[in-house]
């Protein structure tokens, strides 16, 4: 292949590339912002997660037979390896009740003692927020409940500008508001929904959040998803076209024994440069895009974009093998001449 058609060939790649790896890019960043967004719904907890809401039940509950059914409760997350999180629906204190044994949240301190520790309820106050700066300052906090201990200052999780501090679960009773539970096990949340209502409660709303269903009900992912088929799909018609346009070349080449492989091989190592180049140039354009249009200063050259990069420049490798296989083992002109 002379300097000329080589030229030519790596420009058409490139531009094709730069479309692909843009919605590539886009898709990437769709689905990162989505699963950021369900890590706030969450508190950054992993796996299948259920919130249930709890409101006041009409059912009469003695303190007693409350205190008992939460202590179970508190036993039953325990032995499932299961954890808690509790938050209020706005009319309670800002704060996160936790109970996590073994550690899943990834932003709440990792204590044992403190996990297993349910006569004391132990602080965290929220970094920035007034109540830091209260304590900070006075040693005081007055939107802390009393009898708790305050054993230091964390980074909040995301979505949580409305709350405070957290604190460990402990034997007060606990407030109507959203519990949510990294499991979606029907037999455990009926059992924790059981225990819940020998508490006082009633479920308003009980709301599984399995990944791939939040994934496919977010507009933002699909939309992405569906642009980059057809930005695919226009590609592969192009790149089909172009090389039925080369099947003489590619059947005297046939002619003189060179295997269908053979040719795929040459014409990739060829086109390598234009698919490379095309598939970084669109990495960086999507991101540039995205920072203008959000007015938010997203780092240029992060993971993210190395990874939009290389997944872009797999798809359009595959996608050009693909198609120079096809029409050099179909096209009829390629395999009379051979």
């Amino acid at each position: 292949m002379n300097t000329n058609k080589w030229f030519l060939l790596n420009l058409r790649l490139a531009l094709s590339s730069v479309l692909l790896s843009m919605l590539t890019s886009f898709m990437v960043q769709a689905f990162q912002w989505t699963l950021e967004s369900r890590q706030e719904i969450t508190f950054g907890l992993t796996g299948e997660i259920t919130v249930l809401t709890m409101i006041n039940g009409p059912q009469e509950v003695t303190k007693t037979e409350a205190s008992s059914a939460q202590s179970m409760l508190i036993d039953y997350i325990d032995k499932q390896s299961l954890s808690l999180v509790y938050s209020s629906l706005g009319d309670g204190r800002p704060e996160i009740i936790v109970y996590d044994p073994h550690g899943s949240l990834p932003w709440f301190p990792k204590d044992s003692d403190e996990s297993t520790d349910l006569t004391t309820s132990h602080v965290y106050l929220f970094r920035g927020t007034y109540t830091e700066k209260q304590w900070s300052n006075s040693g005081t906090a007055s939107l802390l409940p009393k009898e708790v201990e305050i054993s230091g200052v964390i980074d909040s999780p995301s979505a949580t500008d409305d709350y405070q501090y957290a604190r460990t679960i402990n034997l007060d009773p606990l407030p109507p508001g959203n519990y949510t539970i990294n499991t979606s096990d029907p037999d455990q949340v009926k059992h924790i929904l059981n225990l819940f209502y020998q508490m006082g409660f009633v479920p308003q709303v009980s709301k599984e959040i399995p990944l791939f269903t939040y994934f496919i009900n977010n507009p933002f992912v699909v939309i992405t998803v569906i642009f980059l088929v057809m930005g695919l799909l226009c590609v592969v018609l192009d790149w089909f076209l172009y090389n039925q346009e080369r099947a003489r070349e590619f059947g005297i080449r046939r002619r003189y024994g060179a295997l269908p492989t053979t040719l795929v091989r040459e014409n990739l190592l060829f086109g390598i440069a234009g698919l490379l180049i095309g598939s970084a140039i669109g990495g960086i354009m999507s991101k540039l895009l995205i920072a203008e249009v959000s007015h938010t200063d997203i780092p240029l050259f992060n993971l993210q974009t190395f990874a939009s990069i290389a997944i872009s420049f797999i798809i359009v490798i595959l996608t050009w093998s693909l198609i120079l296989y096809v029409v050099i083992k179909t096209n009829k002109e390629v395999n009379v001449d051979a």
